[in-house]
């Protein structure tokens, strides 16, 4: 889903007018997508020309002129902060829809390279019985684990089945079977794939 780039920030006058002609250009040339506009094309007119009128005062103006200009270009800004909000609303994150409505589609940012390996597997007293509570540490851009438990010892043929996807850095596996023991791994998962898996805990359930 693509997100909308207002693109007005650091813009001065001249900038935030040729701004306004764009999105007022591109709403024009799409009406049938865009029925509605939110401050209306007139409206984002006026306030374009005031701006421009009020520029053209403060080149000489004193005081008041400078506060004029000052004061059209908050308008303008303003208005164009709201249409954005009205593209945003009729696109739902179709970006060719936001560039029709005069805006900008926002980068997204993706990992460039896989996650570290999760580090310093422990397992802490849980909080149930017939369970077993472990943590672990991970970088900080990783948003997903997967846990991954084997009954049968790695130094053999281990069967790893995943049973839990978290967005944190510890969790609980319960209905386990009373002192028996267990063997788990965690994997980091972000946009790029996935990470190798972490050391291996051996843990038996309390």
């Amino acid at each position: 889903m693509a997100t909308l780039k207002e693109g007005l920030y650091r813009l001065n006058a001249e900038g935030l007018v040729a701004k306004a002609v764009h999105v007022h250009a591109q709403l024009t040339a799409h009406a049938a997508q865009f029925t509605t506009p939110s401050p209306t094309l007139a409206a984002l007119e006026t306030a374009k020309e005031e701006l421009l009128t009020a520029s053209a005062g403060a080149i000489d103006g004193g005081r008041s002129a400078h506060q004029a200009k000052r004061d059209s270009f908050r308008k303008l800004k303003d208005m164009l902060k709201q249409e954005a909000d009205y593209v945003a609303n009729v696109a739902k994150g179709d970006a060719q829809l936001i560039l029709n409505g005069g805006y900008e589609v926002r980068a997204e940012r993706k990992p460039s390279h896989l996650p570290v390996a999760p580090a310093s597997l422990e397992a802490l007293t849980p909080d149930v019985t017939n369970a077993v509570k472990i943590e672990w540490k991970g970088e900080r851009t990783v948003r997903l684990y997967q846990v991954q438990m084997s009954t049968t010892d790695p130094a053999g043929t281990p069967v790893w089945n995943m049973v839990a996807l978290t967005s944190k850095r510890q969790h609980t596996i319960e209905n386990l079977e009373p002192y028996r023991m267990y063997w788990f791994r965690v994997i980091a998962v972000n946009v790029a794939g996935e990470s190798l898996p972490s050391d291996i805990l051996m843990a038996r359930a309390a």
